[in-house]
């Protein structure tokens, strides 16, 4: 798949050097820009364990999830999955996973430390 120019790409070395810097970083861009797509796998290689996205709605989740799968030639629950109520795409690779509100409350509720994150 080609993947089409964003304009968030420009920036992506730089938000990983932030986030390798400052785990703490906020990213804000102008909608479309690719934060929700581009981002995650940019720092795939500078973060260890496990990478949340969250999204409001299970369905953002989910599409969002299966369109970095096809961006890197990957199946959905490999590398990238989503963890959804009453649906999940995990494994013990999935090092990106797209999850809503709700059940990031539900993570932080049975480890508050988010250790693996």
């Amino acid at each position: 798949m080609n993947k089409q120019l964003l304009p968030i790409d420009e920036h992506l070395q730089d938000i990983a050097n932030a986030v390798e810097n400052n785990p703490v970083t906020i990213v804000k861009a102008a909608p479309g820009a690719g934060k929700t797509t581009r981002v995650p796998p940019a720092l795939l290689d500078c973060v260890k364990g496990e990478i949340l996205v969250l999204e409001p709605r299970r369905l953002a989740a989910r599409l969002s999830a299966e369109r970095i799968a096809e961006e890197l030639c990957e199946k959905i629950g490999e590398r990238i999955g989503f963890h959804i109520r009453f649906e999940q795409a995990t494994s013990k690779q999935t090092r990106i996973k797209f999850i809503t509100d709700g059940l990031f409350l539900r993570f932080l509720s049975s480890d508050p430390n988010l250790s693996n994150v």
